[in-house]
């Protein structure tokens, strides 16, 4: 493709670009039907309008079009150059518009491919960046399952893992501070059947997801909209829109149903390119698929039990058998895992991270006495915040842990403070949260109590109130309304 025939003439510059740049998407896009020096009818002009490279390929429920323009100029591109592009794009209804340049383009071009408010996706790119760019991927994960996802046309995967996080998408050419700064980025995260008993199908996850959205913010628009035709390996999928008063954008959340685990993928978009980044949205769900991971952690611990062996400071010792736990409960293995993290909390007994991975361990091997026991431990760490109560209930969820028994460690919490008035008022409020779907009429009765005593402590403005509202507004039957 780079070269000329035998006997043929060469071609001329701007014809050797062209086939460069036909070379590239012909790799990046092998089942697609590419025509080069394209001519298609425009919708609004009437008239034939030509078209460098053009790319079609059947994209889940509709015929994906890319129509490319190769700049082969002394120049960088420019906005009149964008806009002029934008045009056409729409004029043939096109999907997607690229632009090549052999010598760049400008910031101001740039900022008009990224930020147009048409319902087009364009992108920009130097013959450089063409070479080197191969529609980034990314295998975000969580214990074996694992979903190797490409990102929509003109963005990025980041595999930084963040808070709730295992990976993010947003604009090339931004960083993901700016990208939330904008509204407009997606994350991914993974819900494992196997880990999550109970919930273990789709629709099970949207209930449960739904009561607990509704449960923070009664007033929240909840409705599903189609998946996506067409999915690489056959899965069920759905999207759903959610729209809350404290959120500034509109949340898509794009679920995708495997076998062994369901795939998440959450859209923050501004109102007006909804239409465009839902495209994007199911872009990254239909070209999924999922993957089974296998780790070896087995050089890393060898290497930390020789540093066990230097003499160190009891935090920095208890750091490193932390870790060591880490890494063998990431390869299932669990005693040797509950051995490291033990020991830690020998070193370190109010080191909060062990103790957690710690539950998390112990809940898998099933040994329930163990589990109760330090979580007793974890709530008297710090029975004033409420972080130590949520995360107890949520290990208890799906676990050897039932509800009664979470309630018992509450009792015994509040006996042991009796004289502390926050520590009172979260054990009645938290015992009411897991009695809701119990015992409607004591969760009431303990989440009245609650209000009351939080009344005596905090400031009326504090957002403990909402959380009370909002979980007393979930019983109805009982006329239970809000006081």
């Amino acid at each position: 493709m780079g070269g000329s025939a035998a006997g043929a003439p060469p071609l001329a510059g701007w014809q050797q670009y062209e086939r460069e740049i036909e070379v590239q998407f012909r790799v990046a896009y092998p089942s697609a039907r590419i025509t080069h020096d394209a001519k298609l009818i425009g919708k609004f002009s009437k008239v034939e309008r030509q078209i460098d490279l053009l790319i079609e390929e059947q994209a889940s429920d509709f015929a994906f079009r890319i129509v490319v323009d190769a700049k082969h100029r002394g120049r960088k591109i420019d906005v009149g150059d964008v806009e002029a592009f934008l045009g056409l794009t729409q004029d043939v209804e096109a999907h997607t518009g690229m632009m090549i340049a052999l010598e760049g383009y400008t910031t101001a071009a740039v900022n008009r491919a990224h930020f147009n408010n048409l319902d087009v996706i364009l992108d920009v790119l130097s013959l450089d960046e063409l070479k080197v760019f191969q529609g980034p991927t990314a295998i975000p994960y969580a214990g074996e399952c694992g979903a190797w996802i490409v990102a929509p046309f003109g963005w990025v995967v980041d595999a930084t893992r963040r808070e709730g996080m295992l990976a993010t998408l947003y604009q090339r050419g931004l960083s993901f501070d700016e990208a939330l700064r904008n509204n407009e980025f997606m994350y991914v995260n993974l819900w494992n059947k196997k880990d999550d008993d109970g919930i273990n199908n789709l629709d099970a996850l949207l209930e449960y997801q739904k009561s607990y959205l509704l449960e923070g913010s009664p007033d929240a628009e909840i409705r599903l909209l189609e998946g996506v035709q067409g999915q690489k390996v056959g899965a069920s999928s759905v999207i759903r829109r959610l729209k809350k008063k404290t959120y500034p954008t509109p949340e898509y959340t794009g679920f995708v149903d495997f076998e062994k685990f369901i795939f998440m993928c959450v859209l923050f978009t501004p109102e007006q390119l909804e239409r465009k980044n839902l495209r994007k949205l199911r872009f990254v769900m239909r070209d999924l698929f999922p993957m089974t991971i296998t780790r070896d952690n087995t050089a890393l611990i060898k290497a930390g039990q020789l540093k066990l062996n230097e003499s160190l400071p009891p935090e920095e010792r208890a750091h490193l058998l932390a870790q060591i736990g880490w890494w063998h409960r990431d390869m299932n293995q669990l005693q040797e895992a509950r051995r490291s993290l033990e020991e830690a909390l020998l070193l370190v007994p109010s080191y909060y991270d062990a103790i957690k991975q710690l539950l998390a361990t112990l809940t898998k091997l099933g040994d329930k006495d163990a589990t109760l026991a330090l979580m007793s431990k974890l709530l008297r760490l710090e029975p004033r915040n409420p972080t130590v109560f949520n995360d107890c209930i949520a290990y208890a969820t799906g676990s050897v842990v039932d509800w009664s028994d979470l309630l018992g460690l509450f009792e015994a919490l509040g006996a042991d403070h009796a004289a502390d008035q926050l520590v009172q008022a979260n054990c009645d409020f938290y015992a009411g949260k897991v009695l809701i779907n119990i015992d409607p009429k004591s969760a009431r009765d303990r989440l009245i109590t609650a209000q009351k005593e939080f009344r005596k402590i905090l400031p009326a403005g504090h957002q403990v109130f909402v959380a009370l509202r909002s979980a007393i507004r979930r019983l109805p039957k009982l006329g239970a309304g809000t006081p």
